[in-house]
């Protein structure tokens, strides 16, 4: 069996029709796995979701390392870049959970504390990761030096997060890119 096909079959489900709506025989149908496989690998839908939001965290992280990386653009292309990365994926799932972390955290059980944890580290680390750059663009002289970077680094993640709601309630990503656009506007 394949892990990961199973893993991006779930991933894939649960944005477009729920965690609750998604049962693992429609799983084991539309992946192509038999049941005992199934259950070998993951012994609850839980550990699947569990699964899910893991392979989430490494397809955001890939992207956010590779485009972070770039250092010969400015702060404001690199983040651009990464959230045209993020619009694609949207319009890919035909805008249903443009924020996978959000959806996911939202319809997964109230006892998943294990899930919603692993979320909460994930925003951290791209309030972190968002921190660095605000602290990069300041010191390039690409943003005013008296910004708050705490604040700005956490009013980006909660910004971006109302985009991407946005432009799954209008589908149209390109608010993801605009409102961000704004935003730096600000910073100069």
């Amino acid at each position: 069996m394949n892990e990961k096909h199973v893993i991006e079959v779930a991933a894939k489900l649960f944005l477009e029709k729920g965690f609750a709506y998604t049962s693992m025989d429609e799983l084991v149908r539309i992946s192509k796995v038999s049941k005992s496989n199934m259950y070998y690998h993951f012994s609850s839908k839980e550990e699947l979701l569990l699964s899910v939001i893991d392979y989430w965290i490494n397809t955001y992280h890939h992207a956010i390392e590779e485009i972070l990386a770039q250092y010969h653009l400015s702060v404001e292309e690199r983040v651009i870049l990464f959230l045209t990365h993020l619009s694609k994926g949207v319009q890919e799932r035909e805008f249903k959970g443009s924020c996978p972390f959000i959806t996911l955290y939202i319809q997964s059980p109230a006892h998943a504390t294990q899930i919603k944890e692993k979320i909460g580290d994930f925003f951290c680390e791209l309030q972190a990761k968002m921190k660095l750059l605000i602290k990069q663009g300041i010191e390039r002289g690409e943003f005013r030096n008296n910004i708050d970077v705490n604040d700005v680094s956490s009013l980006f993640i909660t910004n971006l997060e109302g985009a991407l709601f946005i432009s799954e309630t209008l589908k149209d990503a390109s608010v993801i890119t605009k409102t961000a656009h704004q935003f730096f506007n600000l910073l100069r």
